[in-house]
This record gives C-alpha cells, structure tokens and sequence, in this order.
C-alpha cells in the first residue's frame, strides 16, 4: 500500500511542542474518504527538527511526503525533500504552506526535487490530488496546484472559487495525535486550534488576508470537543489560529467554555490568540474574563504604526485615539493588564513619526508592554511585490533567525532566515538604526519599569512629549559614554547599526547571568540597566539638571522611582517622601491628570520573596511577565 508521510518541523521551547495542526488538517480530512483510506497508508508526522539524517532514516518507502512550509522551517523542509528525493528518487514531493508562493508555480523551477505545490488552502486540493493520482492520470482538474508536465514544465491549475464544506473533520478529534503522549512521554504539547477561517483585512505587510479562501466558521460543537480533547489530556496551552478573534460575538462563547473548562478541570492553564484589530465590547469582556482565570497575559491593542501615510500604503485603519484612550481606562479600571506593538520600517514611516507615534501611545496611558517588531517581507504579502517594494523604496536584507526567548546554543544543522526592512524612501538606514534604539530604551526604560515615573512626572509637569523624554535620554547617552546609559547605548547602538548592514549578531541579546536565553534587545537593557540600578539612579540628576526640576524634589521623586523598580532582591519596604507620589501616579496612570500634593507620605511596600538568582528574575518577571502590570503595590499613610 502507499504510504503518505507529513513534515511540518518545529523547534522545541524548553519541553514544549506543538501538534503539526495543518498537517493534520490534510490529513483526517483525508483520510475521511474510504476510497484513500483503502489505498492508502497514513505514515507518521514529523513534527522536531532532527538531524536531516536520522530524519530521513525514520520513512520507509514513502510514496509521498507532504510538507507544510513556513518561515521557521523552509531551509530544513528544503534540505530534506532533497535529501528523500536523492535516496527514493520516485517518491513525490508536494509543498504547501505559507511559504509557497499563492500566485506562481515559479518554486517548481528553484526546487527541483518537488513536484506539487499546493497554494491556498490544502485540505481540498490535497485529497483532490490522493484520488487524481490513483488513477495515474494528470492532476488538471484538482484545483489551486501546481505541477510538472511530461516535458517538465510547470503548470498551475485554477484556484478554488472558495473553500467550501468548511466542516472539515479535526485532526484531535480523529484521534491523528493520539500517539504522541506515548512516543514521546517527556514532551509538553500545545495544540492550536480555529474557531474561523480567514482574515477581512489585506494589510500590505501580513500574508493572512492573502489567502482569497472565503470566510469560514468552524461548528462550535467541534470548538468545544476540541477544548474538551485538550482538558482530558491536560494540555496547558492552546493557540487560537484566528486572526480577528472578538469580532464575533459567537467568540465570547468560546471564551466562557475556555473559562469554565479551567474553573473545573485547571485546563488550559493558557489560551493565545490575535485578537480583532480594531478592538471592540466583546474583546474587552473576552479579556477580562479570560485574565480573571489567569488564562492570558493581557489584552492586545494593536497598531503597527499611528502615521496616516503609513497606514495608508499598507491598507490599514486603526482604532481612533479618543477611543483608544477609553479602552486603555476600561482596561485598567478592570486590572487587566495591555499592550500593544509597532511595526518598525514600514513605507511612508519615518523617524519622527514613529517616534511621536510611540509618544501618542505612551500619552494615551500605555505605560505597559510596547513593543516594535522588525517589519519583515514575507513571500506572499503586498511588501514582497517587486512594483511595490520599488515604488516605496523597501530595502531588505536576509538575516539567520535567531529566536528571542530561545535557546543561545542555536544547534540546528540548517539555519532559517528572514529578510527584514532595513530602509524605505521614508525612513533611511541610520533613521531605523535610531528608530529600532527609541523603541528598545521605551520596552527597556519605560514598560519594564525603571524610568516610568519620571518620565510621566516630566510629561505632565513640563509638557515633555515623552518621545523627547527619550530622545533626549539617548542623546545625553551618546554624548557621555562613561555613564551607564552612555555604555548600554553604545552597546546597542553597535548591534542595531550591524544587523542594518546585514553583519554582526542578531537582535538578540544573551549572558549566562540571565540565563541560558536570548532576549530582545529591550528586556535585554532592562536587565544590564536593573542589574547596576545603583548606578543608573546615582546618574540621573545630571541627565535631570536640563529640565529645571528643584533639586529636593528631584531627589525624591528618583527615590520613589527606585523604590517601585522590581528586583531580584527587595528593596527595603518603607519610605518617607515630602510629596504624594502614589496618589500622583495613581491618578496619572487611571488616565487624569495628576496633582502633586506636598504633604508627608509614609510608603509601605509590600513584602516580597526574593527570586533567588537573576536568571530566575529575568524567566520569571522579564519573560513571563513582561506582558503584565509592572507597577508595585504599596500602602500610603499621611502625616
């Protein structure tokens, strides 16, 4: 009988694993048709990256290997479909994924030792194909695939109209991963699951609203029998696949089960998902309630760039501001911690507009985690166009990936790459470079907790745009190199300035002080600024001088700054001010606008437990809960 193999490699995260979902989706609805279960074989799932070698050891005979393709695992995919071919040269290779490019078979003329591709969605064309080659004929008819011709020339047969009959059946519930507790008993697996198929949007930079595929709902009685699947098994993380999740009301269903399956059996113990990009009610109760069972680390508002030129030549509308401004408020009325993110270099971005974009953020009131992602091209969205690429002046370079939270002894015998946006006619190379070093000194600085103060009290007290704040904090660094700013500044500013030009180490940071774990560079300047906080609040009254504060006042108001920065080992618990610090940043925080009072404040801080080593700090609070709220808590008393 032929025997059908799946590849769809991953990289293990500490114990962790996750099932090949889209293999397994090809698969069970597969082999629901009793013609291809009678004909043939299902082989295993190869789902670790091992050796190619021993890889390739594990198939036997295969008639066919399926490989479902993406960014973290096309090189590998690549060196074993060649690596099969040349030992089993009438095996067929068939490719799908993200990776195949949706409107070209021009990958069967780079590779090849492949003779399928699959674009767009696999489930159909896939058992269309199974049932095609029983029959030894051409595949002309089976729709959205690519393939070689007698005289070896590619062919591309039409596309699906839409993936109709989404009612696919699950690759949990058809019982495809049931073997995989046993096989591999050390291993933790997550699972992901979908409650929709496809995304309304078509922003420039994402390849998820570049599958045409019309808009699916997924029965929420298989949603649910998924959840269960998970519980019984005591799965602890389950990744929601959809790309707009809270923009139905159907999905707060999904969330109270989640809910209740943990209030009953203590799984998941997490749930994570994209959530609608233009947040809504219904994604702040599905936060809300999902956070009150410890099942998220906060709710996401995104807005990859707030320049209406940007947004513009990438297809995008955000969330107007004033709105914004009242989901931040709900939000932390509630205590649900946020965050949102940027997209760094995209076309029409320049420096000074993402640097004020960070500041509109930061104004808005989230002072919590905000990050900025590389901007990187993937094969089949808008920016990897050549028309459009040359229109907006997008320059790339390929870089080796290097994963932040990942392992620092990178072993894979095949490396991956990116290519990622280092220059567009808006922003050039050394405008990203400054751009990449604002971002890390505000996710360093501001959102891990060790100037935040600070720069609110400046905002607030001297109309100090808080992008200024740190811009000029740069500046001060790079103008003195001796202090500690000075050094990390010049550290990172050589990282920046050589992953630009293509050479040099990644965006990632790693000392075995922290852990055997490569941090982004931000939590990296948290962690080298907190482990001398000494020093960093010694120098910061220089920095301070320019501004014009009363020295008496700067001094404590660096003190009470101090005092809330999260450490290792605590700090001592009780401090005396001349000013009303929390009701100050209580309120600033909350969203009003804050007044110092000057009257005498005995604050207590609430006993902490020391973390034990900085490498248990940084997993701990920088890792895992670099999403979360990073304020202290502290009782006041007057008088």
């Amino acid at each position: 009988m032929r025997t059908i193999y799946f590849v769809q490699a991953g990289y293990l995260f500490g114990d962790n694993a996750y099932f090949p979902y889209a293999s397994g989706c090809l698969a069970a609805y597969a082999w629901d048709d009793p013609v291809i279960r009678d004909s043939y074989r299902l082989g295993h799932f190869t789902f670790l990256r091992k050796p190619v070698a021993q890889a390739l050891d594990s198939f036997e005979q295969p008639f066919m290997v399926a490989f479902s393709n993406y960014v973290w695992n096309y090189e590998y995919h690549k060196a074993l479909a060649k690596a099969i071919k040349e030992r089993w040269p009438g095996c067929l290779i068939l490719f799908g994924g993200h990776q195949v490019l949706g409107n070209s078979s021009r990958q069967l003329e780079e590779l090849p030792f492949v003779d399928f591709l699959i674009h767009q969605a696999g489930e159909i064309p896939f058992r269309q194909l199974l049932l095609a080659l029983l029959d030894g004929g051409a595949p002309d008819a089976v729709p959205s695939l690519s393939y070689r011709a007698a005289d070896g020339s590619a062919l591309r047969t039409k596309d699906m109209a839409s993936c109709e009959g989404g009612d696919f059946p699950s690759p949990y519930l058809t019982g495809l991963f049931d073997d995989f507790f046993t096989e591999y008993p050390a291993l933790l697996f997550a699972m992901t699951i979908e409650t929709n198929r496809g995304c309304p949007y078509s922003c420039a930079y994402c390849d998820w609203g570049a599958v045409k595929n019309a808009f699916q709902e997924v029965p929420m009685e298989r949603v649910k029998a998924e959840i269960d699947w998970a519980t019984q098994r005591h799965i602890e993380v389950i990744m929601g696949a959809d790309g707009n999740f809270g923009a139905f009301e159907r999905d707060e269903e999904v969330a109270d089960y989640l809910v209740e399956s943990r209030r009953r059996t203590g799984y998941p113990k997490k749930f994570n998902v994209s959530y609608a990009k233009n947040s809504n009610e219904t994604v702040f109760r599905i936060n809300r309630k999902l956070h009150a069972q410890g099942l998220n680390s906060g709710a996401t508002l995104a807005f990859q760039s707030l320049s209406p030129v940007a947004l513009e030549n990438i297809g995008r509308k955000n969330l107007e501001l004033e709105r914004f401004r009242e989901l931040v408020s709900l939000y932390n009325q509630a205590g649900v911690p946020m965050y949102s993110d940027l997209i760094l270099g995209l076309p029409g971005e320049t420096l000074e507009s993402f640097a004020r974009g960070i500041g509109t953020l930061l104004a808005a009131g989230m002072h919590g985690s905000l990050e900025a992602f590389p901007c990187e091209v993937l094969p089949n969205a808008e920016l990897a166009d050549p028309a459009y690429r040359q229109k907006h002046g997008i320059e790339a370079i390929r870089v080796r990936q290097f994963y932040k939270f990942g392992s620092p002894e990178n072993k894979d015998e095949i490396p991956e790459y990116s290519e990622i946006v280092c220059q567009t006619n808006t922003m050039p190379a050394k405008d990203w470079v400054a751009a990449n070093l604002l971002s890390i000194f505000v996710q360093g600085l501001h959102a891990l907790g060790l100037l935040p103060c600070v720069a609110i009290f400046l905002y607030w007290e001297r109309q100090l745009p808080y992008e200024k704040f740190y811009l000029n904090l740069m500046e001060y660094a790079g103008a003195n190199p001796r202090t500690l700013m000075g050094e990390l500044y010049s550290f990172f500013e050589k990282r920046c300035l050589d992953f630009s030009k293509g050479k040099g180490e990644s965006l990632v940071y790693y000392h075995p002080r922290f852990g055997e774990v490569t941090w982004p560079l931000g939590p990296a300047l948290f962690l080298c600024a907190a482990y001398e906080f000494e020093r960093l609040y010694e120098e910061l009254p220089d920095f301070l001088r320019q501004y014009g504060l009363d020295a008496d006042l700067a001094s404590q108001l660096i003190r009470f700054q101090r005092a809330m920065v999260h450490l290792p080992e605590p700090l001592p618990s009780t401090q005396t001010y001349e000013y009303d610090f929390p009701a100050y940043f209580d309120a600033a925080y909350a969203g009003r606008r804050p007044s110092l009072q000057k009257w005498r404040a005995t604050v207590v801080f609430p006993a902490q437990a020391p973390s034990g080593s900085w490498a248990d700090f940084a997993r701990e609070y920088v890792w895992f809960g670099r999403k979360k709220a990073t304020r202290k808590r502290c009782d006041v008393h007057y008088g």
